[in-house]
């Protein structure tokens, strides 16, 4: 996608409003979906977020970015507090 403002504003008004709508979907196992979208993007074969040079955004990074939706997959993305299995967490006070 183009780096044009007005499509930009456009693409970031409809990523609120679908996480708003898809809400309770986004807590129960929207981390999955986050987890998998960056990989693709950012994976060694991906295409990556953006390009400043070539004017090109991801409209995915534009979600990835989301301050909405990063709060509503928190606990289900990796390292989020129900991803994180028993073995993750380390007590430093007994070695």
């Amino acid at each position: 996608m183009r780096t044009d403002p007005h499509l930009m504003a456009a693409v970031r008004w409809s990523v609120n409003v679908g996480a708003v709508l898809t809400a309770p979907l986004l807590l129960a196992a929207g981390g999955f979906a986050y987890d998998a979208l960056r990989d693709h993007l950012y994976g060694e074969s991906g295409p990556g977020g953006l390009d400043k040079r070539a004017g090109w955004v991801h409209p995915g990074y534009l979600v990835l970015t989301n301050p909405l939706v990063r709060a509503l997959t928190r606990p289900t993305r990796q390292g989020g507090p129900i991803r994180t299995w028993p073995y993750q967490k380390h007590d430093h006070r007994n070695p």
